[in-house]
């Protein structure tokens, strides 16, 4: 008796198994390790060998009275919510009147277009002129140049994203509210935005992630020091005499697991806000 084909792939759940237990492995032992040398001494760190000798002197080190990187977490944070915010109010603003003001297909798709460009041009090139830019604005070595900045380039992806959301809410409803006598700001605030709130949320998260690892432009448009954020403050402890691993892994800690936590806990929602707009109910 000969069976048949169906077509479908011999199913392996142990191989699958066996692939999603080295890809678990992969991500998560780079930060076990590094979470292992931060609450290291110095000297355990380059001494051969397995000993653990754990010790708070890294973070009491970087995070003293005398250092600067406590202020620059902080100017990474404020840096984070602010330009977070003003990215969603503009982009909701912009993504409401591009889907549903009736504006013709053509200033649409002109105005997409050019946000999604924006999106492909390397930050570099735009550097000299956004160096003018700033200082003719008098906003060098200033943490609100850097709002400035951060909004600028993580608002063409926002517009697409709450745009599309918003495409997906029938038009019937506004319509309704300005029936019933509702403002377009009413309609806009009390049904629009509740309704396209997994886009929102997902472009905040999305953004944030961005803001927070963003490295040139806290390069080169703030003097480092308090006024940098902890990005820059990461790469100013590599010396050309001294590469201190303990106070980097330290820091490294700091910046890096908050990020990785926000990521794990909202990965649900941003895998609904990337993917629940695709469809149009």
């Amino acid at each position: 008796m000969v069976r048949r084909s169906t077509g479908e792939a011999p199913r392996n759940p142990g191989f699958v198994s066996v692939l999603l237990v080295g890809a678990a492995a992969a991500t998560l032992l780079p930060i076990l390790w590094l979470l292992l040398i931060a609450f290291q001494r110095p000297r355990a760190i380059v001494t051969p060998g397995w000993a653990f000798d754990f010790s708070l002197s890294n973070f009491q080190e970087i995070f003293g009275p005398r250092a600067v990187y406590g202020t620059q977490v902080l100017n990474s944070v404020v840096l984070v919510l602010a330009a977070t915010a003003i990215t969603l109010v503009i982009a909701a603003f912009a993504a409401y009147s591009l889907s549903q003001l009736g504006w013709s297909r053509r200033v649409v798709n002109i105005t997409l277009a050019s946000a999604a460009l924006l999106q492909v041009i390397p930050p570099m090139t735009l550097v000299p002129g956004l160096y003018v830019t700033m200082q003719q604005l008098d906003l060098l070595g200033s943490l609100w140049g850097l709002v400035v900045l951060n909004t600028v380039f993580n608002l063409p992806f926002a517009v697409i994203l709450i745009k599309i959301y918003f495409d997906t809410v029938p038009g019937e409803l506004r319509e309704s509210a300005a029936v019933d006598g509702a403002s377009e700001f009413a309609a806009f605030w009390r049904i629009m935005v509740p309704l396209a709130a997994p886009g929102i949320a997902a472009v905040a998260i999305f953004t944030a992630i961005q803001v927070w690892n963003e490295f040139l432009f806290g390069l080169v448009f703030t003097t480092g020091g308090r006024e940098a954020p902890i990005t820059v403050g990461i790469a100013t402890l590599i010396q050309p005499q001294e590469i201190p691993f303990g106070p980097m892994a330290a820091v490294g800690a700091v910046t890096a697991i908050p990020i990785i936590v926000l990521a794990v806990v909202a990965n649900r929602q941003i895998v609904t806000g990337l993917t629940g707009g695709a469809v149009k109910g």
